[in-house]
């Protein structure tokens, strides 16, 4: 997930490099940490072979946009946990920037979670396709990801977190009952090592976890407690897999969660023998995922409905764009003072906007050779209305492409 909430604050390192709770470098094979030979192929064993194309679990571990916990040196980052341009301070995130091997656009928007960010209000985003696409080119990951199936992976991604969250909240409640509800503080992934059910379960000739969580936890009593999470992948099921939406409970059968306080204190493990317990004798049924779909906020602005474009459409655009703008596109990049760069930022989408939405840029241009700033203001905002509303239809259009090139290379 995201180093921004609904409401920016800085919070602990885990969130300096953008976080989510996928967080990790390259997955790796549990089994290196397990005596016992076991079978790749055997149900809920590690998906990962190394002689093979990297496997679903593979990718999932490995793509959220989030380093390791070292930081490289050049990198200076802002209280909100934005990483910044330190010759100019402006935020910088390479994350969303296409990737030089990317064939097709992908979007930059980002899915809020459900799940509640200790130490601020609000919580957590989900990175974007974008960045999460990145992110598997970086770590190596992605040579066999296409670009059309970035929005089904990161949808099983986002609804892997959301289950999780849903089986930590659902612990607490059973537990702790009185207290009124409980946030995710920080995270790492710890993928190299088994926790001990996991290595009991490794001994008896069962299949390893394909990742590792360690998530904190911040109650609303301020205590803190360690949650270990261990994510299992059965191949068999994968035929069976649909893409998931944010709080599905059962479309990615493949992949299954265990999540418990790991036993840091004696009342970590009075919750551990409480929580069977009290399950059983109260008649409660597991975390219910669907039900969090309540707290999605639902209240957004509705969007003008537009005629789609086809490919040739937007090619031909941008191609009548790369022609026209040139000179523009030019003074951008190499612009040198706050001034001007503002000024050949206004140029070059003055001149998107005469090819892209010629009435609302005819108007803008109007508005500001009248000088009523009132006029200008709105001029602006609804030519840049009209370039965001073509950059959407575009995009839609191309992602169909590459959705309709992946399904053709099966």
């Amino acid at each position: 997930m995201g180093n921004q909430v609904s409401s920016p604050a800085g919070d602990a390192a885990a969130t300096q490099h953008g976080g989510c709770p996928v967080q990790r470098e390259a997955a790796k094979a549990a089994t290196a940490a397990c005596p016992v030979e076991n079978d790749a192929e055997k149900k809920g064993g590690c998906p990962v072979q190394h002689d093979k194309g990297p496997s679903m679990a593979d990718v999932m571990a490995s793509g959220c946009p989030v380093g390791s916990e070292k930081k490289e040196d050049h990198e200076v980052y802002n209280v909100y946990g934005q990483r910044i341009d330190p010759s100019n301070m402006i935020p910088h995130n390479p994350n969303q920037e296409p990737n030089e091997e990317q064939r097709y656009p992908l979007p930059q928007d980002r899915v809020q979670s459900t799940i509640p960010k200790g130490g601020a209000e609000g919580t957590w985003l989900y990175p974007s396709e974008q960045m999460f696409y990145n992110a598997l080119k970086r770590k190596e990951k992605g040579d066999d990801v296409h670009e059309g199936n970035v929005r089904a992976i990161v949808s099983i991604h986002n609804n892997m977190n959301e289950r999780a969250w849903a089986q930590v909240e659902h612990y607490e409640k059973v537990c702790h009952p009185d207290l009124d509800g409980s946030k995710l503080l920080k995270f790492c992934g710890r993928p190299d090592t088994l926790t001990p059910i996991a290595w009991v379960k490794c001994m008896l000739g069962f299949g390893t976890p394909f990742d590792r969580h360690d998530w904190t936890v911040l109650r609303s009593d301020d205590t803190r407690v360690r949650y270990v999470i261990d994510y299992y992948f059965d191949d068999d099921k994968s035929a069976h897999d649909e893409v998931p939406e944010l709080h599905s409970a059962d479309k990615v059968k493949s992949i299954s969660m265990y999540a418990r306080p790991a036993v840091d204190s004696v009342g970590a493990l009075a919750d551990r023998i409480k929580y069977p317990v009290a399950s059983f004798l109260n008649g409660l049924k597991g975390p219910d995922i669907s039900a969090r779909s309540a707290l999605v906020e639902r209240a957004q602005e509705k969007k003008q409905v537009s005629d789609a474009l086809s490919v040739k459409e937007v090619e031909q655009t941008f191609a009548k764009v790369k022609d026209a703008c040139k000179g523009c596109m030019q003074e951008v990049r190499t612009c040198s003072s706050e001034v001007q760069c503002s000024q050949a930022a206004m140029a070059l989408q003055l001149c998107l906007g005469r090819i892209i939405c010629p009435a609302e840029a005819a108007a803008f241009t109007k508005a500001l050779d009248g000088g009523d700033e009132v006029a200008v203001e709105a001029a602006f905002g609804a030519m840049t209305n009209g370039l965001e509303q073509f950059q959407e239809r575009g995009a839609g259009a191309m992602h169909e492409q590459a959705v309709r090139e992946s399904l053709a290379k099966k």
